[in-house]
């Protein structure tokens, strides 16, 4: 698990590093040395398996510039447009010209074995080998930068991301329509132009590349070393005039040719290649003689012969009388060929890799050009035609944020019945919806704040008008009492006094209330110590909850308590509020606490109790004008619920906050949150 969870990271580590996207210098270094090491396994596989193999690595060159392109991390923001696209070309073009100059440089040292599509790459003078190796390596540079530069303005703009799907598009198009048409060419070019050369036109060309070399008296080592060159392509053939200039270089090859025997007469051997090499000056072998004899018997002086096996119809041998010159002893030519389905199909996989590559590495070699052509057709008429789609989403969008924000008139112009246009519909069709829906919530809300305001507007009539028979009612009672106290009971005054007393609040906060709610409450915003208003409040409460209620009142003010800014009296009024509701609602033997705190500019001084807790449902209600939780209980406690409305109304108006907290069984708490007085 650890030897698997290190692998993992190393994983993640290296495809990290291998992703990332470097600057300018260090990623010039980097695919520098990379191109070096990538263009050294030109040896091991042109050595091992045949120069095709060799040229199949060209592909992954054209992986290794797209990966270049990815690793040359963006100039930056703060530069300007023309300043990026210059940074690109000058990287290319450094990394074209010094990857050349190296790559041309290494093959002067060490020479490719074979042909390179046809070419003998060390041959090549260094101009048109910088141009063409150049021109290879910034074509697929500037077209993956071009494609990852559209990608990344995709993220940004959908009608991009589109440009750029009309691009990808057309560009792989491109790339696969040449080897799809070459793979066809080549398949059908073997019906017309066998790849496996006949053993009598092999004949035939080995005559007319040796000749004039017996005819100087060559040696048999220069002869031998003809022979072998023409079978690995090294040596120059004459052209003759009938021929040609151009020709399948598959065709001029000797595939399949398996053995190259010169002979003197009588049988002795001159030279020889191919996979058996004789012996100089040894007569043929007597397998090979008794084999070749119906075809030397039949063989004509100065002309060539082809052989086939006893039981098959396709020539495998064929036989040349060389005359000599000049009084020198003619030489017989014998050439076998392996003429099977092994050789066939090598032959015919040569040639369709021979083609398909040689083809396709021409047209890529051109991209450059045709990258211009992709970006004005593709890249242009796929840009207008992503406007258009675009302009329609962005007139949804525009028109879905302005319904967001309560517009509800926008309507969306419909120009098509495709499936933007039917969105475009169902969009007219919610807005109108919508705007209904709006109408009439609007009449039902102005109907509603009439009856609310008519509503506030008796309670504060009523409040008002109550004032003045209540200030006379009580004036009566206290004469009564001074004049009459011995004939009336005093308990019945008392009980007379305290509910005109309790009325006389009531109608007060009412009163106060209303006005509150209309911004008419007249408020002396001063520096108030908060803490010593509380303490106060405690020590005037705490002797009466203990006594009559069992209930012990505790303060946890800190002594540095800053000042709030707040109206003396309507903080004290709050305050006393919430502690008489704390009272009524918890039972003998509970705990009553008044914290205060400090922070961020805010003063925060916290009533909890011990109560019986408000259920979750009613915990949001409880702030509403004559809302009381368990109006049963309300009413025995002489709540009348408009304490706690009023508490919120008048911290609202003292440009502070309070909140509610609570849990079933357990008891309240709540916070009161007030500026502080800087």
């Amino acid at each position: 698990m650890d030897r698997s969870r290190r692998y993992g990271a190393w994983a993640i580590a290296w495809k990290a590093r291998l992703t990332a996207r470097v600057g300018f210098w260090r990623a010039l270094v980097e695919m520098l040395l990379a191109g070096f090491v990538l263009f050294l396994l030109y040896w091991p596989l042109a050595t091992l398996w045949g120069p095709t193999w060799a040229e199949l690595l060209s592909y992954v060159w054209w992986a290794f510039y797209a990966y270049a392109a990815w690793r040359l991390a963006p100039g930056g923001a703060s530069h300007g447009l023309l300043y990026r696209i210059a940074r690109i070309l000058l990287w290319g073009m450094l990394f074209g010209i010094i990857g050349a100059t190296q790559g041309y440089l290494f093959l002067k040292l060490h020479p490719l074995p074979g042909l390179y599509f046809g070419f003998r790459l060390e041959d090549i003078p260094y101009p048109q080998y910088l141009l063409s190796s150049a021109l290879n390596t910034i074509s697929p540079f500037l077209l993956t930068r071009t494609l990852i530069s559209l990608w990344a303005a995709g993220r940004r703009r959908l009608r991009w991301r589109l440009t750029y799907s009309y691009v990808l598009v057309a560009l792989i198009a491109t790339l696969l329509i040449t080897p799809a048409q070459s793979l066809y060419l080549a398949v059908a070019s073997l019906a017309v132009s066998p790849p496996v050369l006949a053993p009598g036109v092999a004949a035939q060309r080995i005559v007319t590349a040796i000749s004039p070399l017996l005819a100087q008296g060559a040696s048999d080592e220069q002869v031998a070393g003809v022979l072998a060159g023409l079978l690995d392509g090294t040596v120059r053939v004459p052209l003759q005039a009938e021929q040609p200039v151009v020709e399948d270089a598959a065709a001029v090859g000797f595939n399949g040719v398996r053995q190259i025997v010169v002979l003197r007469p009588g049988g002795i051997v001159l030279t020889s290649a191919g996979q058996q090499r004789l012996q100089p000056g040894a007569p043929l072998p007597a397998a090979e003689a008794t084999r070749m004899a119906p075809l030397l018997a039949q063989l004509h002086v100065g002309g060539c012969i082809s052989g086939r096996p006893a039981s098959g119809s396709v020539a495998d041998s064929a036989a040349c009388n060389i005359a000599g010159t000049d009084g020198r002893q003619g030489v017989i030519l014998l050439v076998e060929s392996r003429i099977d389905s092994v050789v066939q199909a090598e032959a015919d996989l040569n040639r369709i890799l021979t083609l398909v590559i040689m083809n396709t590495a021409t047209t890529f070699s051109l991209l450059l050009v045709a990258l211009l052509g992709i970006l004005v057709v593709a890249g242009g008429g796929g840009y207008l035609l992503a406007r258009r789609l675009t302009q329609r989403l962005e007139s949804l969008a525009l028109g879905t944020a302005e319904l967001a924000a309560g517009q509800f008139g926008r309507r969306i112009t419909i120009d098509s019945g495709d499936e933007i246009g039917q969105l475009g519909s169902d969009f007219n069709s919610m807005a109108a919806r919508l705007q209904e829906r709006e109408v009439a919530l609007t009449i039902e809300r102005d109907r509603a704040e009439r009856a609310l305001a008519a509503n506030r507007q008796l309670v504060a009539n009523v409040s008002h008008e109550l004032r003045t028979p209540l200030t006379t009612l009580r004036g009566y009672l206290e004469a009564l009492e001074q004049e009459h106290s011995t004939a009336i009971l005093a308990h019945d005054l008392a009980v007379m006094q305290g509910e005109v007393g309790r009325l006389t609040a009531l109608i007060e906060d009412l009163f106060t209330l209303a006005r509150a709610e209309a911004h008419q409450l007249p408020l002396t915003l001063e520096a108030v110590d908060g803490g010593e208003l509380v303490r106060e409040l405690a020590q005037t409460l705490a002797p009466l909850a203990r006594r009559e209620r069992q209930i012990e009142l505790v303060t946890a003010i800190p002594p540095d308590l800053p000042h709030v800014r707040a109206d003396r009296a309507r903080l004290g009024q709050v305050v006393l509020n919430l502690l008489q509701n704390a009272l009524s609602y918890t039972p003998p033997g509970g705990i009553i606490a008044v914290e205060g705190s400090a922070g961020d500019g805010m003063v925060t001084l916290v009533v909890d109790d011990t109560g019986i807790g408000i259920p979750p449902e009613e915990l949001q209600r409880v702030f509403e004008r004559f809302y009381r939780s368990d109006s049963s209980r309300a009413r025995d406690s002489g709540g009348a619920g408009i304490g706690l409305a009023l508490v919120q109304e008048l911290v609202i108006a003292m440009g502070g906050s309070v909140a509610a907290q609570s849990t079933l069984g357990r008891g309240s708490r709540f916070s009161i949150v007030l500026p502080e007085m800087l």
